[in-house]
């Protein structure tokens, strides 16, 4: 039996992903070795990726959670830990 699919005249619309906890981890981690900002969308809000930015804040990265599932990072540069 052979189905023949008619060609769609396309669509429209935004598909939201989950947040993925892996990426979310070393987009953290690489934000916080850059110099200045990097912004981060779609971070997990789960409990390990929180303790995560917890870390970072601790060893003086400046963290701020702007919306739902988005996180400012004010990176230390690679030489600028305490």
């Amino acid at each position: 039996m052979k189905t023949r699919i008619q060609r769609s005249r396309g669509f429209k619309g935004e598909i939201r992903i989950p947040a993925d906890k892996s990426i979310s981890h070393r987009a953290a981690i690489i934000g916080s070795l850059a110099s200045g900002m990097t912004e981060i969308k779609n971070f997990s809000s789960a409990a390990d990726c929180l303790a995560t930015l917890n870390c970072l804040q601790m060893i003086g990265v400046e963290v701020k959670k702007n919306k739902e599932n988005e996180v400012s990072l004010i990176g230390k540069s690679l030489f600028g830990y305490r």
